[in-house]
């Protein structure tokens, strides 16, 4: 009984991103809920990556949320409804040497989140931020990891389903939180993280 109508696009692309605005429009469909989740990184110091992958991650990771933020948002404003999550991680909280870009986008992507959610107080509107820590996806293997060694690298305890990494996005922003960590070990970290000296 759910209607689904699937669009592909290169996120890299602006107008690309524009043509999903388009295409929404002519299915005859309105945006209520924008779920800014594509998202990929790059492993490896920066000086010995190549430039233009770690221009497509911070091209997907930053640049088409924002822009899509952007599309989405004044109508949702008009109509006085809706809600954006955006997908950020656990890495936002500290600086990650390997994953710098990544990192990076990531705290960008909360930052942005909180400032707009700020922005859109009484029109309707809400924003929210998704901290996942390590989730069992094809993530690790596309950004270049070993997934039998990512998984040995971090205990058991902090890995989280992407089935509850979900369900908990979907309920953050049910309840209208600004920023949903799941997993108990994962929310001691990342406040672990804001305290402990970024030399360390």
């Amino acid at each position: 009984g759910v209607r689904a109508e699937v669009l592909t696009a290169d996120l890299t692309d602006q107008q690309a991103r524009e043509d999903i605005v388009a295409a929404v429009a002519g299915h005859g469909l309105v945006a209520q809920v924008l779920v800014n989740a594509a998202g990929l990184s790059t492993v490896g110091a920066v000086h010995k990556n190549d430039p233009a992958a770690e221009l497509a991650m911070i091209r997907t990771d930053v640049e088409a949320l924002a822009h899509l933020c952007s599309l989405f948002l004044p109508g949702m404003v008009e109509r006085g409804a809706g809600a954006v999550l955006n997908v950020a991680s656990t890495a936002a909280f500290q600086p990650m040497p390997g994953q710098a870009g990544y990192a990076a986008s990531k705290a960008f992507v909360v930052s942005y989140s909180q400032a707009v959610r700020a922005e859109l107080a009484g029109t309707g509107v809400s924003v929210t931020a998704l901290c996942p820590g390590p989730v069992d996806t094809e993530f690790a293997e596309s950004a270049g990891f070993d997934s039998d060694e990512a998984k040995a690298a971090l205990p058991a305890f902090m890995w989280v389903s992407a089935e509850d990494v979900a369900d908990a996005g979907i309920d953050g922003l049910d309840r209208g939180r600004a920023i949903v960590i799941p997993g108990a070990a994962n929310q001691v970290a990342a406040t672990a993280a804001r305290h402990v000296p970024r030399a360390v």
